[in-house]
């Protein structure tokens, strides 16, 4: 005979494992969505600038050659930045760290639903609920890893 304080307890940590996912999968796709916006950002501006730097120096407008080629300078002296300062801060190995977490979350959230679905609360087993939870740790340790190698990789460069 299942004990209804038990039952409670398992159906509690069923519930805490499933906010913990929701609020990860928000969390991670934050992340995510910011560190495209700014790996979108750095591609496309170095893009522009140096297409703009380029145009600038092939046009032959008398008296203006001179301005042209000044604000040429400053595009690619932008560029240069913009190139040094993105494999610094890599955001789009990030975005895509970010993005594999999320997966792999989705996924978790799905099959603990799925458990949790098929069977009444009293038969919701305290050992599996605890494999959910620990995917859901090694989820985190493995972006915390990940995040971790970038900045050291960074350092080293």
């Amino acid at each position: 005979m299942v004990d209804d304080s038990i039952k409670m307890t398992v159906q509690e940590k069923a519930d805490l494992t499933k906010s913990k996912i929701a609020e990860a999968i928000q969390h991670t796709s934050a992340n995510r969505r910011d560190n495209r916006r700014k790996a979108t950002t750095i591609k496309v501006a170095t893009v522009i600038l140096s297409a703009a730097a380029t145009i600038l120096l092939g046009l032959q407008i008398a008296g203006l050659e001179k301005y042209f080629k000044d604000v040429a300078f400053v595009f690619s002296t932008l560029v240069t930045l913009l190139a040094a300062l993105e494999p610094y801060f890599n955001y789009r190995a990030l975005w895509v760290e970010h993005e594999l977490a999320l997966s792999r979350f989705h996924r978790l959230r799905d099959e603990l639903d799925y458990y949790v679905a098929g069977l009444e609360p009293g038969q919701l087993s305290e050992e599996r609920l605890g494999e959910f939870y620990t995917k859901y740790q090694d989820v985190w340790s493995e972006l915390s890893s990940a995040w971790i190698q970038h900045r050291r990789r960074d350092r080293t460069s």
